[in-house]
């Protein structure tokens, strides 16, 4: 697989993080190396099911748009398993009540291929909810929903109950005025042209 284009005006970046090590199984749309920019940090993604090989770059190499980047053996048999297996096993023993399985690092854990432990933690709605509703602390402990979100599920906002001028203070008639003039009210009164 080659480095996909990142943008218009920019024709390389940075290889951040290996989130697949060579011989993991991925799945499609699984994140396989995050790719930071002079803009923005970019997840590439797997485009098919298979299992990694190999690995053009390393870690804080340069790569250009359009170069190799990995190789993925789509009938090849995995000796790590996917993300996607390890987030369901996860799911289970937390669900179970377990601890985590050993293969999931802690925040003081080094892992070779991921030392880059975030900064942000998401809580998404649900996180909140639970942090508002004072069912969880709000210091360094991460919230795990016991559900993964599915990024393909539909999403629907209900706005019904929020008007228009939700927020914003009432207009005058003097600014009414001036909107309907296109300002011409507003201009200054020249004596001379």
């Amino acid at each position: 697989m080659k480095v996909p284009s990142m943008g218009d005006s920019i024709t390389e970046g940075t290889i951040v993080e290996w989130a697949a090590d060579i011989g993991q199984a991925v799945k499609e749309d699984d994140v396989i190396v995050l790719v930071e920019t002079d803009k923005v940090t970019i997840d590439i993604k797997a485009e098919l099911d298979g299992v990694i090989v190999k690995h053009f770059a390393e870690v804080d190499m340069n790569v250009e748009v359009g170069s190799d980047l990995y190789q993925i053996d789509t009938e090849g048999v995995a000796k790590i398993p996917s993300p996607s297996e390890k987030t369901a096993e996860t799911s289970v023993s937390d669900s179970l009540g377990t601890d985590p399985p050993p293969s999931m690092p802690s925040s003081t854990d080094e892992t070779p291929g991921h030392g880059r432990i975030p900064s942000i933690k998401f809580l998404n709605k649900d996180g909140w909810n639970r942090r508002k509703n004072g069912l969880e602390q709000s210091g360094d402990t991460p919230i795990v929903d016991a559900a993964p979100f599915d990024p393909k599920a539909i999403v629907t906002l209900d706005s019904s109950g929020i008007g228009p001028t939700y927020g914003r203070p009432p207009f005058s008639e003097r600014e009414i005025e001036a909107l309907s003039l296109g300002g011409a009210s507003e201009a200054p009164v020249m004596d001379e042209w």
